[in-house]
C-alpha cells in the first residue's frame, strides 16, 4: 500500500528547471517587472475592422424592475491593432436609466470618448402576459433604433378548413424587424403582432376555455404568408418579416418571409 507524503518531504522524481525558477524568481519579485505602459492595443495596423465583445450578461434596471440582458458592443480599431475591450465592459457597468434605449446609447457615447464607431446589441427576453417574447435591439450613439421581436401564436390551416371544414392547427411565430428614430412601445407593439395569428397560445385555461381557443383559431384561418401580409399591413415601418408554422400533420415546418431590400436577411 502507498502512503501519503508528509508536507515536508520532496518527490525525488520532481525536478525544477531554470526556466520554472526563473519564472517563479519572477512572480515573487517586486511588481515593478510589469510593464504598466505597454498598450499593444494602440500598435499600428494597416487594416481598420469592427471588433469587441459578445455575450456579456447584466442586469439592466429601470427603477422598477431589474430585467437580465445580454449585449454585444463593437466599435472601430481605427488604424490601430486592437480595440480595448476592458473599456466596453466599463462602459456598461452601470445599468439603470429610464429607458433601455437611452441606457443602450450611453454605453456608446462612453466608448466613442475613446473608440469612436461604437454600436451596442442587447437581446433579452420581455414578459408579456403568461410568455416570455424574445426581442433584440440595435442602436448607436445618435443612430437609428433596429428592434426584432419574436412573438408567438398559432395557426389554421385555411386549405383543410375548406376541404373538410376544420384546419389543422400548430402552433406559429413571427420574427419582424423595424427601425425607426424614437424608442418604440415593445408592450403595444407585441398586442399587434399577436393580432396577425388564428389566435394566442395561454398557458392556463380550463376544458371550455380550450374548446373556445380551438373555435377562435378556426374562426380565422392562417397560411404562413398570411402571417406576413398581416404583419406587414400593421406595420408599414418594418424591414424583414419572417414566418414559421411548426406543422402537425408533417414532419417539416412552413415558412415565409419579405424584405424591404430583396433577398436582405437581418444579421440579428
Amino acid at each position: 500500500m502507498r502512503h501519503g507524503r508528509g508536507l515536508g518531504e520532496k518527490d525525488p522524481s520532481f525536478s525544477i528547471s531554470s526556466a520554472d525558477v526563473t519564472m517563479e524568481e519572477a512572480l515573487n519579485a517586486s511588481p515593478g517587472y510589469i510593464d504598466t505602459f505597454a498598450d499593444t492595443q494602440n500598435e499600428p495596423a494597416a487594416m481598420v475592422i469592427d471588433a469587441g465583445i459578445s455575450d456579456l450578461k447584466v442586469l439592466f434596471h429601470d427603477g422598477k424592475v431589474a430585467l437580465p440582458v445580454s449585449l454585444s458592443i463593437q466599435t472601430s480599431t481605427g488604424l490601430h491593432r486592437g480595440v480595448h475591450m476592458s473599456r466596453l465592459v466599463h462602459a456598461a457597468s452601470s445599468h439603470e436609466s429610464p429607458d433601455i434605449v437611452s441606457w443602450l446609447r450611453r454605453i456608446c457615447k462612453e466608448v466613442n470618448a475613446s473608440q469612436p464607431g461604437s454600436s451596442v446589441t442587447c437581446a433579452f427576453e420581455l414578459p408579456y402576459a403568461d410568455q416570455f417574447i424574445p426581442v433584440s435591439i440595435k442602436t448607436s450613439q445618435a443612430g437609428a433604433i433596429s428592434y426584432r421581436f419574436t412573438a408567438k401564436g398559432m395557426t389554421a390551416c385555411p386549405c383543410s378548413k375548406k376541404m373538410i371544414g376544420v384546419g389543422h392547427m400548430q402552433r406559429a411565430e413571427i420574427a419582424m424587424m423595424l427601425q425607426g428614430r424614437k424608442p418604440v412601445d415593445m408592450l403595444k407593439l407585441i398586442d399587434k403582432m399577436e393580432e396577425c395569428f388564428s389566435a394566442i397560445p395561454t398557458e392556463k385555461m380550463k376544458r371550455v376555455e380550450e374548446a373556445k381557443k380551438i373555435l377562435e383559431a378556426q374562426s380565422h384561418t392562417r397560411f404562413a404568408e398570411d402571417l406576413v401580409r398581416e404583419c406587414a399591413r400593421r406595420f408599414p415601418n418594418s424591414v424583414y418579416i419572417r414566418a414559421r408554422c411548426f406543422e402537425s400533420i408533417h414532419a417539416h415546418d412552413a415558412i415565409a418571409t419579405w424584405s424591404k431590400k430583396t433577398g436582405w436577411v437581418p444579421e440579428f
